[in-house]
């Protein structure tokens, strides 16, 4: 594969650009212009330095543009039809901007009609999670903790720190939390199409070779990043398929960081005491 040196594609793509573009390393030619990708450009594609021609206009791309690799040379035609980039003024196009907004608890007692029966998603260990709407129209899932349920305010401040530190496109997204003396919660990234869970083992829906394919090709992204992708690496320790939500291009994200092992080079652990069923624990490459 490495010794592919062009990709065409039109109108016959959709999910997210994957990250394992990044290893054709003597691609020269990528034009995936005008298809239905959404999500981020990936940063794996900095990786491509042989890389003379570079095209993903017409897509439904959104955040920041890298700036590395053959990025430095990029134009703003290459990007034309995709509104939500942001990246350098060179590019002409918005500034990115990382500045979390803050989310009071009146606005998610609005957005939730009150934390009302009806907008709730699941009840879990830990607490429960909504579904809610903010003023600006921004869909938004609201995970609250149970301050009764022993460890769960611990939880929430390891599942903050973590989220806060990484940033993947097949992980969930923070949006804002809430932190009261009584009162705390996370608003994460809304994902509508449910567990993955729920498409394996409900017979009211199916998943087919290719989104199946797919999703083993997120999930173990995710994984990788979060073993190799950091400087103390991150062992996720209660992966199943209820928590892997899926958006709405049935792109799979890890959720729930409520459980997770911190792996130093000692092999240090920091750990919550939040209650929970426990899936696949990934290990250190040397355990």
């Amino acid at each position: 594969m490495v010794t592919l040196t062009t990709i065409r594609g039109y109108g016959v793509l959709y999910g997210s650009i994957l990250e394992l573009f990044g290893g054709l390393i003597g691609l020269e030619f990528l034009d995936l212009s005008r298809n239905n990708f959404s999500r981020i450009i990936p940063k794996s594609l900095q990786k491509l330095l042989h890389l003379k021609y570079l095209n993903v206009s017409f897509n439904r791309l959104h955040r920041e543009i890298p700036n590395g690799g053959p990025f430095a040379n990029y134009s703003i035609q290459s990007s034309m039809g995709s509104e939500a980039l942001c990246g350098a003024p060179q590019l002409r196009l918005p500034p990115c901007t990382t500045k979390r907004r803050r989310i009071s608890y009146q606005e998610l007692h609005q957005a939730t009609n009150g934390f009302c029966e009806s907008k709730l998603l699941g009840a879990r260990s830990f607490g429960s999670v909504y579904q809610g709407a903010l003023s600006d129209g921004l869909n938004i899932a609201i995970k609250v903790f149970n301050f009764e349920v022993e460890g769960s305010f611990k939880s929430f401040d390891v599942e903050c720190e973590v989220l806060h530190n990484i940033r993947h496109r097949n992980l969930v997204k923070i949006i804002s939390r809430c932190c009261n003396v009584d009162f705390k919660a996370l608003a994460l990234e809304f994902m509508p199409n449910g567990s993955l869970k729920k498409w394996l083992y409900s017979h009211n829906y199916f998943l087919d070779i290719l989104h199946r394919l797919n999703i083993m090709i997120d999930v173990a992204s995710a994984l990788e990043y979060l073993n190799h992708g950091q400087t103390i690496p991150v062992a996720h320790c209660d992966l199943k398929p209820n928590n892997v939500p899926l958006d709405e291009d049935m792109v799979a994200h890890w959720g729930d960081f409520g459980i997770i092992k911190l792996l130093g080079e000692e092999d240090s652990t920091v750990q919550t005491m939040t209650l929970a069923t426990i899936g696949y624990m990934a290990l250190p490459s040397n355990a």
